[in-house]
C-alpha cells in the first residue's frame, strides 16, 4: 500500500468516525424529542419541523460514506417523515423505530447481506399522502421506483399505496442499483429517462446481476409497444405506460409478475 492510500484510507476513517459521532448525536437529540413531543411540551408543528431537517441532514451526510446499513435507513427516515402532516401518537412510535435502529447500528451492530432486506422491511412504510392507511390491508410487498419526476413519481406512488404496497423512490440510477442489490425489492419500476442512463439501461443492469436477475422489472413510459426507443428491453420487462392506459398497465403487471 502507498502512503496516499494510507493516507487516504485514514481519511476516510475519520470522516466515518465524526459522522458516526454526529449520528449518535443527532439520535440523542432525537429521543429527547420525541420524549418532549409524548408529553406535548413542544408545539406538534415545530417538533415535526425538526424531525425533518434533522432526518434530511442524516440522509445526505451518509450517502457519500460506505455505510450501507446507515444509507438504507437513513433514506428511509427521510422518506417516512417527509410524507407526516401531523405527529399522533402511531406516528410518533414509528419514527421511534428508525431512531432505535439509528442507535444500534451507530452503536456497532451489524447486519449481515442477507439480513438486510428484512432488516429495511421490518421498518414502518411510509405514509403516502392522500391516502387513509386505516382501510386498506397493508402488504409486505415493496416496490422500489426509480422515478425522477416528483409529480409523477407521486401519481405512481398513491396507486400502489392504494393497493397497499410499500413504495420507496430512488432518484438517481446508480444509487437504485445498489439499493436493488441490498434490498431485494419485489418489483422495479423506472422511468424511461433517468439522465445518465436510461430506464431500459438500468433494467439491463439488475438483468446481468446475478442476485436481481429474477427481480420484476417494469419500464414507465410513454412511448407505445413497437416504439424503436424501446429496443433492447429486458426480455422479461414489462411496461406501463402513462396516461389513460397507466391503470390497466399496472394492473396487469402486477397480475403478469404475480404481485398480490
Amino acid at each position: 500500500m502507498s502512503a496516499f492510500d494510507a493516507a487516504d484510507n485514514e481519511n476516510e476513517l475519520r470522516v466515518i468516525n465524526e459522522f458516526i459521532e454526529e449520528l449518535r448525536d443527532t439520535a440523542s437529540h432525537l429521543q429527547v424529542l420525541l420524549g418532549n413531543l409524548r408529553s406535548r411540551s413542544i408545539p406538534e408543528t415545530e417538533g415535526l419541523q425538526t424531525l425533518k431537517r434533522e432526518a434530511s441532514n442524516l440522509r445526505s451526510h451518509a450517502q457519500g460514506l460506505n455505510l450501507p446499513m446507515i444509507k438504507l435507513v437513513t433514506h428511509r427516515l427521510d422518506e417516512y417523515v417527509g410524507e407526516l402532516k401531523s405527529l399522533g401518537v402511531s406516528e410518533i412510535d414509528e419514527v421511534q423505530v428508525f431512531i432505535d435502529k439509528i442507535e444500534k447500528l451507530a452503536d456497532g451492530e451489524q447486519i449481515s447481506e442477507a439480513d438486510a432486506p428484512a432488516v429495511v422491511r421490518a421498518l414502518p412504510a411510509k405514509r403516502t399522502a392522500d391516502i387513509d392507511f386505516g382501510k386498506i390491508e397493508k402488504k409486505n410487498v415493496e416496490i422500489l421506483l426509480v422515478l425522477p419526476e416528483k409529480a409523477m413519481s407521486h401519481i405512481v406512488e398513491r396507486e400502489l399505496a392504494a393497493c397497499g404496497y410499500r413504495t420507496s423512490i430512488i432518484r438517481d440510477p446508480f444509487v437504485a442499483i445498489e439499493t436493488v442489490v441490498r434490498t431485494r425489492p419485489d418489483m422495479v419500476m423506472a422511468s424511461m429517462e433517468l439522465g445518465p442512463m436510461t430506464g431500459i439501461d438500468l433494467g439491463n443492469a439488475l438483468a446481468a446481476i446475478s442476485s436481481t436477475q429474477q427481480i420484476p422489472f417494469a419500464l414507465f413510459t410513454s412511448y407505445e409497444w413497437g416504439n424503436p426507443k424501446l429496443r433492447g428491453m429486458p426480455p422479461r420487462a414489462a411496461l406501463v405506460r402513462k396516461g389513460s392506459k397507466f391503470g390497466d398497465d399496472l394492473a396487469e403487471t402486477l397480475a403478469r409478475f404475480e404481485i398480490t
